[in-house]
């Protein structure tokens, strides 16, 4: 009978409320996945996870329907078609900021944000090495932009009451995303061998902003002799839908491990270097 409840226990009951899996969807569709969508090769299977893990969470992420075009962050087509499988049901952060980089940026902060790791997410802008943690973005602090003969910096101001909100958290990304680069994330993510790569590693080119690139392993797959494949997904210049893209290899739109020198995908290529894991 709820009206007997302790009033410390309805507090409990009030704000302890599970966080939603996926923070920007209403519901989402089982039977509409990476997963069930994305089949694996003759002679392959899935790689185990853990049920909370991140790649537990990128496996499973919801896909807008079969044949779904990409779009950029405006609603136009992408000039080629043909270099997707799938779109991601994600949607835009900041209009045209939800890059490549940002894309995975945001990926990884709401999957921190789902599994109640919340103090665990935080970011380097370009000019600088210390963190943007949403922790004290929630708890009112803002960040200001120095600029001093020619080098910019920032410093934490507190502005605003404390918030953790949806809404907010959006804010604390859009800001991320704003300042945030391939320098950046190939700077706060640990460089690892190709052979380490796991899903919910990624490829990140660090470079001058809108020279680099990066794409995030949203899924994997052996056979019985070892044999490692890999679904990238990524958002490109200008912002467009996280979408999970085609190799150009037998095992489509799988892309193997052992790629040689370079692994070639639509529109880049990346080196050994360029791998990454978050700490």
């Amino acid at each position: 009978m709820l009206k007997y409840l302790s009033s410390s226990l309805l507090l409990l009951l009030v704000t302890d409320t599970p966080k939603k899996t996926y923070s920007w969807l209403e519901k989402t569709d089982n039977l509409n996945t990476i997963e069930t969508r994305i089949k694996v090769p003759d002679g392959f299977t899935r790689m185990p996870l853990t049920n909370n893990s991140f790649a537990y969470w990128l496996r499973h992420l919801p896909l807008k329907p079969a044949n779904t075009p990409v779009k950029t962050w405006d609603g136009e087509l992408k000039y080629d078609q043909n270099m997707h499988c799938a779109v991601v049901d994600l949607d835009f952060i900041g209009g045209n900021l939800q890059q490549c980089i940002d894309a995975i940026i945001r990926l990884r902060a709401e999957y921190l944000l789902s599994a109640n790791r919340e103090d665990e997410i935080q970011f380097s802008y370009s000019c600088c090495t210390e963190k943007i943690a949403w922790k004290k973005w929630k708890n009112g602090w803002r960040t200001k932009i120095i600029n001093t003969n020619g080098k910019s910096s920032f410093e934490w101001v507190k502005t605003q009451k404390a918030d953790s909100s949806l809404k907010n958290f959006r804010s604390y990304l859009h800001n991320v995303m704003n300042y945030a680069g391939t320098l950046s994330l190939s700077r706060d993510m640990k460089k690892t061998e190709v052979s380490q790569l796991l899903t919910g590693d990624a490829f990140v080119h660090g470079a001058a902003p809108g020279a680099g690139h990066g794409v995030l392993i949203v899924d994997m797959a052996v056979s019985a002799s070892g044999k490692k494949l890999m679904l990238l997904g990524q958002s490109f210049n200008p912002a467009e839908n996280f979408n999970i893209i085609k190799s150009s290899g037998k095992y489509s739109p799988w892309f193997e491990m052992d790629f040689g020198e370079e692994l070639k995908i639509p529109q880049w290529y990346f080196s050994k270097g360029h791998a990454r894991k978050f700490e």
